[in-house]
């Protein structure tokens, strides 16, 4: 019976010891505690809000564009980005655009929004004369920035695709 106890003192013993190395020694204050206690916003990713838009409205045959496209066409150097989705309709008679992109360093945003203007300007120069109706999608789009983030919507469905974006930036 001894040695029963003795062997239930040491199995106590041990688990006292294991879970005390599972404890956080940092020294918490009350106003830790509170912050702890408040859900954090998650970010989403770029990539988790393309599929959050492509879930929510029909895009027209979206195709994203790889590095090679994104720097050869519109001088973009993605390494610059810490990331991005870059959509373009692959109908040529669909002006559809949807590209997200974030900024590593700030100070890039003005030539990142510069380069997104050309888009505009180039699918304007397209569809002008030939598809008035697309022509006039892509003459309310307009090139959007908040944080690190810029971003270009070309689409019938411009106004939900937006708020989508908006709403899940940090």
């Amino acid at each position: 019976m001894i040695t029963n106890i003795r062997k239930i003192v040491a199995a106590l013993t041990i688990a006292v010891l294991l879970c005390s190395g599972c404890t956080d020694k940092t020294k918490t204050t009350a106003s830790d505690a509170v912050q702890t206690s408040q859900p954090e916003a998650t970010a989403k990713s770029i990539d988790e809000i393309y599929q959050e838009i492509t879930q929510s409205v029909t895009l027209q045959s979206p195709a994203c564009m790889d590095e090679d496209f994104i720097s050869n066409y519109y001088g973009i150097d993605t390494k610059a980005l810490s990331e991005y989705v870059f959509s373009m309709s692959e109908d040529a008679a669909q002006a559809e655009t949807v590209i997200i992109m974030k900024a590593q360093k700030s100070e890039d945003l003005e030539g990142l929004s510069n380069c997104l203007q050309t888009v505009v300007d180039e699918k304007k120069n397209e569809m002008e004369n030939y598809i008035p109706e697309q022509f006039a999608i892509v003459e309310e789009s307009k090139v959007q920035t908040k944080g690190n983030y810029v971003w270009l919507v070309i689409s019938e469905n411009a106004k939900t695709i937006t708020d989508i974006i908006e709403n899940n930036l940090s």
